[in-house]
């Protein structure tokens, strides 16, 4: 009986939390984003500090464990690491100090660091990584009640046939996914990848998830239509990204994707599903998800959690910081988005866009390599509706951004390197344009938008 408790009310709980939207003052969204909100307008001044305390401890710990060896093994996981993540780890993390505490204010150099517009966006009370710091710091701590005590095993199941058919992955990934719709890509990335080390796919499935489904949450892609001038339409633009990431998830798991072949992590025993016959699909679902709920102690669930929130603070967020801070100064202080989207330009002139529009387009089309909000600041300006929706959606439908995605997807132990990374967003970038062709216009031919 206790398993059976622990299954239905630890996963339903973990399912609110991740997936149920409540309304607290007025606003409406999943209990990790009203936590975000609470620790950003309550207790900012305080958390901060504590950033900045976890940032100088990476600093000075990365530079000590270049020279030292501990002897425990789990400090030196933590702290050693290959030289160019070393090299970012120190970067990020000075970075990141230098931002919170304005260092070099007022020295020519400093500017570009310190510009609202490149380390702001990354640092501060409304940086990136301070909403990245809160979410991995809750979610990961919370991640266990969704992926440990049965949930997973149960909606696997259950939805394996149809996922297996249209995707070719386990029908467990359906909790990745969702993860990724209503929370963030990020946690969908960290939850692909610890299934991955369970068990529960294989490399090629697990590279399929996580390049296919880590959507972008939906708070964040309402606050982006909102920029845009589309807060009226948001059903219809963020179900434009769901569509057009749907399809390009099937073409993508028809790839041969030879260097990511169908093997389990360390030989792991992969985790399979075959309904006995004298039990219904239902039943079956349900005695696999009290059985996974029995060999999962809730003290060994969460301190694994609290080790993958210290590895993430490590090894992570510098990480993010330090390449999210270069990306942008790139983007912001250099023509190099302009020369390298230049073919852009002929490009979406010949579908319909005027040269001034189809000037900002290109480079807002490769700008969301670099950070998923660029390509709206780059398109916010254009009178086109049509090209602030095709640029807008777009921006989500590439899926990743070396200012977080791209890094975390490095980071995974599926395999993928920076060129893989690179590779993952020109196919999605190619793909997308000409199914949002197909998209804009349709929505231009209902009067919905206008060119």
């Amino acid at each position: 009986m206790i398993n059976k408790l622990k299954f239905i009310f630890l996963s339903l709980f973990g399912f609110v939390f991740f997936l149920v939207p409540f309304t607290i003052g007025g606003e409406s969204k999943i209990m990790l984003s009203h936590i975000i909100d609470f620790v950003k307008n309550n207790i900012l001044d305080e958390f901060l500090a504590f950033t900045a305390a976890s940032a100088w401890v990476v600093l000075i710990g990365t530079v000590i464990f270049i020279f030292y060896t501990s002897q425990s093994k789990t400090i030196n996981n933590m702290f050693k690491a290959s030289p160019l993540n070393v090299i970012l780890r120190i970067v990020g993390s000075f970075l990141y100090l230098m931002i919170l505490n304005n260092w070099f204010e007022g020295y020519a150099f400093a500017g570009p660091i310190l510009d609202p517009y490149t380390g702001g966006v990354m640092a501060g009370a409304d940086g990136l990584l301070t909403t990245l710091y809160i979410t991995f710091f809750v979610g990961i701590l919370a991640l266990p009640l969704l992926t440990h005590f049965g949930i997973v095993e149960f909606i696997g199941i259950l939805l394996g046939p149809v996922v297996e058919k249209l995707f070719r992955v386990p029908g467990y990934s359906m909790i990745d996914a969702i993860a990724s719709f209503v929370g963030d890509g990020t946690i969908g990335i960290v939850v692909t990848d610890k299934q991955y080390q369970r068990g529960y796919y294989n490399k090629r499935e697990a590279y399929i998830i996580a390049t296919s489904f880590s959507v972008v949450g939906i708070a964040f892609a309402a606050a982006v239509a909102d920029e845009l001038g589309f807060g009226s339409i948001f059903p219809i633009f963020y179900g434009s990204i769901l569509l057009v990431t749907l399809i390009i998830a099937f073409i993508t798991a028809r790839l041969p994707l030879k260097k990511f072949e169908p093997k389990y992590y360390q030989g792991k025993t992969p985790k399979t599903v075959e309904v006995p016959e004298d039990e219904t699909v239902v039943e079956y679902a349900y005695d696999s998800a009290v059985e996974q709920a029995k060999d999962t102690k809730v003290l060994d669930a969460f301190i694994e959690a609290i080790k993958n929130i210290i590895h993430i603070y490590i090894g992570f967020l510098p990480i993010i910081m330090a390449v999210g801070t270069i990306s942008l100064i790139i983007a912001e202080y250099t023509p190099f988005f302009d020369i390298i989207s230049a073919p852009l330009v002929p490009l979406y002139e010949f579908i319909g866009y005027s040269t001034d529009v189809a000037g900002q387009m290109a480079p807002a089309s490769l700008a969301g390599f670099a950070d998923m909000y660029l390509p709206a600041l780059f398109i916010t300006g254009a009178e086109s509706e049509a090209a602030r929706f095709f640029i807008g959606v777009l921006a989500f439908t590439q899926l990743v951004f070396m200012s977080e995605t791209g890094m975390i997807l490095v980071e995974t132990k599926i395999g993928l390197n920076f060129w893989d990374v690179i590779k993952v967003f020109l196919f999605r970038t190619i793909l997308s344009i000409p199914l949002l062709y197909i998209i804009t216009n349709i929505l231009v031919a209902m009067n919905v938008l206008s060119f």
